[in-house]
């Protein structure tokens, strides 16, 4: 993210500008009366009939829903080389990072889609909506997909909302409804393993569900594939006693290859599954922290990764917000060190009195690695950078307490399974 001057637009990686269009001289060579080689007049070639260096100069359009889809209609060759799946391929891999769409929220058999962009970018909330059943949860959203459980039917949902595919995965024959199931929390991730991958549009590539849960006895660690269409072994780890699950407004995270989830006994503990490691471990959480600073929304938490390794974990409190980080010492011991206290009504310039009865909330973590906060009385949402300070209001309210961010590469009539013909000229205004 860029740093805003205090508020500055998002960050893109395409920050330089694009090369000139000016002309290029093409040699002509042929051969002389002796047959050898000669150089000859020279001709201009216009870029603009050059479909390389056309491509070359569209990568430099931002990654908005309008933007491909505008320049599209410029004219035919444009049309065609922004078709062009290699195109699409350096497209996102010249911006790294998808931009962020909206979030999602669900509400009593309703996923709910909140745009988070202005007019012309912004995906009309019926776009991305879809009905299930009352019991479900909404999980996880990462890499374009959101899981669904639905525990009172006993299976998972995968949904791509772009494409519209949805896929219903059975719990795992471990999962025993009639126990009692603590919790159960999982994420969806793309698997793909092409060299140069960029996460954005992994529509067409295989995913993998992980999920962490646990019973009256133990903790357990598990994932799906939808290249073997199965469950892989399952991991487990004795649980102490008195354990009880945090439920807070934010959701297990998953970053490398891990899914972290926060639970509490008497202390603080996080419960690692490392999926590629085949390996279920618990790590302790920052000793200074209780088990009343999380009774009553006392305190907010956040796991993230850190800037060069490690985990962060975050706690919120009123209008400060303190980051723990933790990296291994020079004997390879991981410790927690308090790296960072920050003052959010003063980062924010929001005005309020330290006695305020207002609450800042933390709302999610995006994609890359920004903290959402909004207001509790306010649909005003912020997108901050911790390590950097940096933030940036972003243009479009949010009513929830609880959001999944969802970030895509996404243009409007690209794909099959849109839902609506219209979409396109609903972007474009016609």
């Amino acid at each position: 993210m860029q740093p805003p001057g205090r508020e500055r637009p998002p960050s893109s990686s395409s920050s330089s500008s694009p090369p000139l269009l000016s002309k290029r001289i093409r040699l002509i060579r042929r051969e002389d009366d002796d047959g050898g080689e000669t150089t000859g007049s020279v001709a201009l070639v216009s870029p603009l009939e050059n479909d390389d260096l056309v491509a070359d100069s569209l990568l430099f359009l931002p990654a908005l829903p309008s933007s491909l889809l505008r320049a599209s209609l410029v004219c035919k060759r444009w049309c065609r080389v922004l078709s062009n799946p290699r195109f699409l391929r350096d497209f996102r891999a010249h911006h790294g990072n998808p931009p962020l769409l909206g979030l999602f929220y669900c509400n009593w058999g309703r996923i709910i889609f909140t745009p988070m962009l202005d007019p012309p970018d912004e995906i009309p909330p019926r776009r991305f909506a879809l009905g299930v059943a009352a019991s479900a949860r909404l999980l996880s959203c990462n890499h374009g997909r959101l899981l669904i459980h639905n525990e009172a039917e006993g299976h998972f949902l995968v949904w791509d909302p772009v494409t519209g595919e949805l896929c219903r995965i059975p719990t795992p024959p471990w999962f025993r409804p009639n126990d009692i199931m603590f919790s159960i929390d999982g994420a969806v991730v793309c698997a793909s393993t092409d060299q140069g991958h960029v996460h954005g549009a992994c529509h067409s590539d295989p995913f993998r569900i992980v999920i962490v849960a646990g019973d009256g006895d133990r903790f357990y660690g598990c994932s799906y594939s939808s290249e073997t269409k199965a469950w892989g072994n399952l991991f487990s780890e004795m649980r102490p006693p008195h354990i009880r699950k945090v439920r807070a407004p934010t959701c297990s995270k998953v970053f490398w290859n891990s899914i972290f989830s926060l639970i509490i006994w008497g202390k603080l503990v996080i419960v690692e599954f490392d999926w590629a490691r085949q390996n279920l471990a618990l790590i302790d959480a920052p000793y200074e922290l209780g088990f009343y600073d999380f009774i009553g929304d006392r305190c907010q938490f956040l796991m993230k990764p850190s800037d060069g390794g490690g985990i962060s974990f975050i706690v919120q409190e009123a209008f400060t917000v303190r980051v723990w980080k933790r990296k291994p010492d020079g004997d390879g011991v991981a410790t927690w060190m308090l790296a960072n206290t920050i003052d959010m009504n003063s980062l924010l310039s929001l005005g309020l009195p330290a006695d305020s009865w207002v609450r800042l909330l933390i709302l999610a973590l995006d994609d890359d690695g920004n903290v959402l906060f909004k207001m509790f009385n306010s649909r005003v949402v912020f997108m901050v950078n911790l390590e950097s300070r940096e933030f940036k209001k972003l243009p479009e309210t949010y009513p929830f307490i609880v959001g999944h961010p969802f970030s895509s590469f996404y243009t409007p009539g690209m794909h099959i399974n849109t839902g609506r013909a219209d979409e396109a000229q609903n972007i474009l205004g016609l």
